[in-house]
């Protein structure tokens, strides 16, 4: 599956449909192409952009929620986003537009958005925009918190994040000196897989992360 490359305001959007590569880094310019077109995103609290992609249902049926596709659980990784990286390292499939990061994380917009994470119901966070959430703000969010460090107690409980918090900062003293986080909990699975409707029925999400994208 291929995916396009864009960077974040004041960084540029590559919106050329170049495979993404394992480094995360944009492929080289070949001689004699074409330069390549660019676009600023927005800042993450700014107005959604209501794009080409719409929710609408027929007229007079229910409104119920339903997630933007980028956002949407699946079984196959809508969008290229490894949350050990920075966000600008996101990739997008080919074919859909950088502005689909605008776009409204629902099919109706909202205020604010609460997420949990599968297998750790403690950490449910709740991702807001006075303007409308947006994909962009649910990605930035999502790995805001996963970025947070966690209790003594809780480094103890998992022996899997144990591990990956030593891989993970062997070769940086200063992200050791921080501890245990989230992140590490993940394991192999550091790959965002999307959000699925939680079961309780309380209009909450879970997020899910996979192995590969």
């Amino acid at each position: 599956m291929s995916y396009r490359s864009w960077t974040p305001a004041p960084y540029s959007v590559h919106a050329q449909a170049d495979p993404w590569t394992a480094s995360g880094s944009p492929a080289p310019m070949l001689p004699g192409a074409p330069p390549m077109n660019t676009v600023s995103l927005p800042h993450p609290n700014s107005s959604p952009h209501y794009g080409s992609v719409h929710y609408d249902p027929p007229t007079g049926a229910p409104r119920i929620l339903a997630l933007n596709p980028l956002l949407s659980y699946s079984g196959i990784p809508p969008i290229y986003f490894n949350v050990l990286q920075d966000v600008r390292s996101i990739r997008l499939r080919n074919g859909c537009s950088p502005s689909s990061l605008q776009q409204p994380a629902l099919n109706r917009p909202v205020m604010c958005l609460c997420i949990r994470f599968a297998g750790y119901p403690f950490w449910s966070i709740e991702v807001s925009n006075p303007h409308g959430v947006t994909v962009l703000v649910v990605l930035l969010r999502i790995r805001e918190a996963l970025l947070r460090g966690v209790s003594p107690q809780e480094a103890t409980v998992s022996h899997t994040a144990s591990e990956y918090f030593r891989a993970r900062t062997r070769a940086d003293p200063r992200e050791y000196a921080q501890g245990v986080k989230r992140i590490d909990f993940l394991g192999p699975n550091v790959f965002f897989a999307g959000l699925s409707p939680s079961m309780d029925g309380q209009n909450r999400w879970d997020a899910h992360f996979v192995p590969t994208a």
